[in-house]
């Protein structure tokens, strides 16, 4: 039974931040004594005046607080003796299914820790989903496989077009998230199928020694593809190209035809074509990039050469990367900056976004939208602004919490200035399907088999082939 009953002290007036950091103590430092067994199933915790003493909060405060413990199981509340601790029940166990990357992007390790200390009676079990394979994502979720899974927006888009939105339980989006990334991933009657989580713009990353050792200016925000063809032809040397980036990935070669203005429509045979004249100049300078200037390594461009790899080899003096990727140059031993991509007609940049979805079907549908929720929440999301490059979706999270990692590009806060340039595959006017099928014809025009129009005419024969 309880000791002591009497009242707790008056209490100086705390500001609300104080407030909901000894609350958060509170709800921690119990749920792990109970977890680790320091209390006993069917022992009672301290009087409620101890713990409001010993965290510096009120007595409701703490009734509040061991309230929530009650509710997930933990507590009972037992009136006028005191908080007994439950017996355990069986723990629910939940399977997530992560991109491989994840690990990388996300400060992965501590945010299921932290999920852990809320929800001990929550087993999460992690499984790697595979790339540009939304089919098998269907099948994880068709089979009961996985309870919730990562998805990126070109996955969303092909459940989206493939009529498969109905697998992912529907969500309110949050009164936070960037707005940009709540369209993303509205379903047709404003709900959230994905919760986004992180996004990125596709950006420059450049060596800052590179550009200072041969006297050229750094990237500014006038830059044209013609001023980098420009800088890009002083800084490439032996053993040390200008350029490099995944040539093929759906995630980078877009960009070329948005800012051509370029969208897809179909003629009067039924062909995909583009919709003007002067679509295809984006792409038409990569090509020459690399066949006359000799400043883009294509022979490695079509296998899957990470970029940021030879960058941190100093191999290559400039990337197109993502916030994403640059966790992997935490630590780079060198400066390094990061700067919009210049523009062709326009200064668009694709944007990505990750989000987390839960199946619809899932056996274990209430933990895995606990797990879902904690991943969206203010704790969480300002975690992976500490923590990483990558943004949080919550808008107030990342214009208000500063990344803490060391060597920052100096210009990291760029994302702000980029909103009104954001593009996305959808303006393309394509399928993803029909997306993917136009990138596997680019590497024959890369290569120089076809020309402009040799490349259409190959894209519908593809389109043809494969139904």
């Amino acid at each position: 039974m309880q000791g002591s009953k009497g009242e707790s002290p008056p209490m100086a007036k705390t500001d609300r931040k104080t407030f909901q950091s000894r609350s958060n103590e509170l709800l921690t430092t119990v749920r792990g004594q109970i977890a680790r067994g320091d209390y006993k199933p069917g022992e009672f915790l301290p009087a409620e005046t101890a713990l409001a003493a010993e965290f510096q909060l009120s007595k409701n405060s703490v009734r509040l607080v061991l309230e929530k413990l009650v509710n997930e199981g933990l507590l009972l509340k037992i009136p006028r003796v005191g908080n007994q601790v439950t017996a355990p029940s069986a723990q629910t166990v939940i399977r997530i299914g992560l991109y491989p990357s994840m690990q990388d992007e996300l400060p992965l390790d501590r945010l299921l820790e932290k999920f852990r200390e809320k929800h001990p009676l929550i087993r999460v079990e992690t499984m790697t989903l595979p790339y540009a394979h939304a089919d098998h994502i269907r099948q994880l979720l068709e089979m009961g496989v996985v309870d919730a899974a990562t998805m990126n927006y070109t996955d969303y888009l092909h459940f989206k077009e493939e009529g498969m939105l109905g697998l992912l339980e529907p969500f309110t989006p949050e009164s936070d998230t960037y707005p940009f990334l709540t369209s993303l991933f509205s379903d047709e009657e404003a709900r959230l199928r994905v919760r986004p989580l992180i996004f990125s713009p596709v950006i420059l990353c450049y060596n800052k020694e590179h550009f200072a050792s041969r006297r050229v200016l750094e990237p500014d925000g006038g830059w044209t593809w013609q001023d980098l063809r420009g800088a890009l032809s002083r800084l490439t040397g032996l053993n040390r190209f200008g350029l490099y980036f995944h040539l093929s990935s759906t995630n980078r070669w877009p960009l070329f035809l948005l800012q051509c203005g370029a969208r897809f429509v179909r003629d009067r045979t039924g062909a995909v074509v583009p919709a003007g004249e002067g679509m295809m100049r984006g792409i038409r300078f990569l090509r020459e990039l690399m066949h006359k200037d000799g400043l883009f390594p294509l022979a490695m461009s079509f296998t899957y050469q990470d970029a940021e790899k030879l960058f941190l080899e100093q191999k290559v003096s400039v990337i197109l990367t993502t916030y994403y990727r640059l966790n992997q140059l935490v630590g780079a031993g060198f400066p390094y900056d990061i700067a919009q991509v210049p523009r062709t007609d326009n200064q668009r940049t694709l944007l990505l976004s990750t989000g987390i979805a839960v199946s619809a079907a899932s056996r274990s549908k209430e933990a895995a939208v606990l797990f879902s929720d904690f991943l969206v929440s203010e704790e969480a999301q300002a975690s992976i602004r500490h923590q990483s490059f990558s943004l949080p979706a919550s808008k107030w999270v990342t214009e208000t919490v500063a990344c803490e990692l060391p060597d920052k590009p100096a210009r990291l806060e760029l994302h702000r200035e980029l909103i009104p340039n954001y593009a996305t595959h959808r303006d393309l006017q394509l399928t993803m399907r029909e997306v993917e099928v136009l990138g596997t014809c680019l590497e024959q025009y890369f290569s120089r088999f076809v020309e402009d129009d040799g490349l259409i005419a190959l894209f519908n024969h593809q389109l043809l082939q494969e139904g």
